[in-house]
């Protein structure tokens, strides 16, 4: 019977502490670099954003509204969404900021361009 228990001894994880924690220092390392590092940059980069707004651009909010900045207080904006429909909104609520692309089309190739003058039908 002594051999048994004396296998047994043998077969017991000798790795101590660090060999236990070094999983779950890798998880949390894996977690850090995928979610919260990225995480902290979108948020930095929202925030900074949310900063540089000024009336007269065009934003679109987090909810898919296309408006023109009014008016922006402490905490919140006036965005119009259409003339003379004007609503009030969190800085928050703004997901980005729209830049007009630009349209190296020359006017006259436009299919807007001289259609006024036409004959209909």
């Amino acid at each position: 019977m002594q051999g048994l228990y004396h296998l047994a001894a043998e077969g017991e994880p000798t790795g101590g502490l660090l060999g236990m924690l070094f999983p779950f220092l890798m998880i949390i390392l894996v977690f850090w670099l995928l979610f919260w590092r990225p995480n902290q940059k979108r948020r930095q980069q929202e925030t900074q954003m949310q900063s540089a707004l000024a009336p007269g651009v065009e934003v679109m909010t987090k909810a898919g509204i296309f408006a023109t900045i009014v008016e922006i207080h402490e905490q919140d904006v006036l965005l119009e969404i259409a003339p003379g429909t004007r609503i009030r909104m969190l800085k928050a609520g703004v997901g980005e900021v729209i830049t007009p692309a630009a349209d190296d089309t020359p006017v006259e190739d436009r299919p807007d361009f001289g259609d006024d003058d036409k004959p209909k039908g």
